[in-house]
């Protein structure tokens, strides 16, 4: 794995919403281009053969030989059987090794970690989950380093199969120095963390590179890599936790804005029926993440004999018709609804996409009555509205999604490392 890491992230591009195809360059100079790209070809679209990678990159058959046989000899994609396409000798068909590459992806909230070990074909090879009560940072560290062994012990691997480890945390997140995002800034949310330089932390722990993400992008990136994102290019991601955030991809690449911390729907400002009172201080909510706020829900339903402490207890009442989940519920979508319809014309997106921790019944839920909602707050009729759908990652997608950003930065396209002249020159 060692020599991975010099590979640098390079463009792709998505031809439509549907079919994903990359284009390489036959420029020396952009070798670490065309290897991320053909990379991603294959995982997109395997079983495929060269020849129809080089159709689909418009690199030629030369390059596109070596580039195999190199990844070949990494153990990262291997030749997965033969087709016969016509007259002649069949073609030899390529797809991911999946035991390629191993990382790990650590989801840490007020109220869990989640940990999990996927392949490199995003597969959840080993899972570990903790209920926690506003950990410190460092219980929730030493518990990190625990879990990041114990996951690699289970699969029977060494450290150096496994390409690093990464940690979503609820944002926003702090940039600190030289583009590295070390540190939490979220003391209402999490009291003590404040500047916590989790990252250093972990590191002296476990001998592996470590990423930080805001976890509502972490799991729009899980998204792109391995659900909605392989058939469309521009989507919000929604995370429903403990508490509410959000994540932008734009022509299949995260963008995280200046700071980091785009699409961090949160902390909205929202406008306030002058009677409600359920702030995470017992006050007036002045944002869209107090309306959500689960533990005032779990409080509520505790006060009328019902057992709720996580998301996943909100289904039985959910399915009972409580009309306390079903009033929490009118709340969310009056205070979302003006913020997705928001959301439809500053960013365009294909998809808006609901995931996270809550039971897929609420998520439905949510969608159906959102759905009707903003339909009615549009001052004119769009010729194009962004469809509401359900992650296909699963109640893990913000500790799949961290665990992707490894693989995703070693492998993945991005469009921010080619010289101006070199983009000319590329061929799209």
């Amino acid at each position: 794995m060692g020599s991975h890491a010099s590979w640098r992230p390079q463009s792709f591009s998505f031809i439509s919403h549907c079919t994903v195809m990359l284009t390489g360059t036959n420029l020396k100079s952009a070798k670490a281009l065309n290897h991320r790209i053909v990379m991603e070809t294959v995982r997109l679209h395997a079983p495929i053969s060269r020849a129809e990678i080089a159709r689909q990159t418009s690199l030629t058959p030369q390059t596109i030989s070596n580039i195999v046989g190199e990844l070949i000899e990494a153990d990262l994609i291997r030749e997965a059987g033969k087709r016969q396409q016509g007259r002649g000798a069949p073609s030899i068909t390529l797809g991911i090794n999946a035991e390629g590459a191993y990382s790990v992806g650590l989801d840490l909230d007020r109220d869990h970690l989640t940990g999990v070990l996927i392949d490199l074909s995003g597969t959840v090879r080993q899972r570990t989950h903790h209920q926690l009560s506003f950990p410190t940072p460092e219980e929730a560290v030493a518990l990190m380093a625990e879990s990041v062994h114990d996951l690699v012990d289970q699969e029977d691997l060494s450290l150096d199969k496994v390409s690093g480890a990464g940690i979503g945390l609820p944002g926003p997140i702090e940039v600190l120095s030289e583009d590295r995002e070390i540190a939490t800034v979220n003391p209402e949310a999490f009291p003590g963390w404040d500047h916590s330089p989790i990252v250093d932390m972990l590191e002296t722990r476990v001998d592996l590179p470590i990423f930080l993400k805001n976890n509502a992008t972490a799991a729009a990136v899980g998204e792109r890599w391995y659900g909605i994102g392989k058939e469309v290019s521009t989507f919000f991601y929604l995370l429903f936790g403990i508490g509410l955030g959000g994540g932008v991809v734009i022509d299949g690449h995260p963008y995280e804005g200046h700071s980091g911390n785009a699409g961090e729907l949160g902390y909205v400002p929202t406008l306030n029926d002058e009677t409600e009172q359920h702030g995470f201080n017992g006050t007036q909510p002045t944002h869209l993440g107090e309306h959500y706020h689960l533990p005032r829900l779990y409080e509520q339903l505790q006060q009328n004999s019902v057992n709720a402490d996580s998301p996943e207890d909100l289904a039985a009442p959910f399915a009972e018709e409580s009309p306390l989940i079903n009033d929490w519920l009118d709340t969310v979508v009056d205070q979302l609804a003006p913020l997705l319809v928001s959301v439809e014309y500053l960013i365009d997106p294909a998809v808006i996409v609901f995931g996270g921790r809550l039971p897929s019944s609420l998520l439905e839920a949510l969608i159906s009555r959102l759905d009707h909602r903003r339909s009615e707050m549009r001052t004119r009729p769009k010729g194009f509205v962004p469809a509401l759908r359900q992650a296909s990652v699963g109640t893990d997608a913000a500790a799949k999604g961290v665990a992707t950003l490894p693989i995703y930065n070693l492998f993945a396209p991005s469009p921010y490392l080619v010289s101006e002249e070199q983009r000319s020159q590329v061929h799209t």
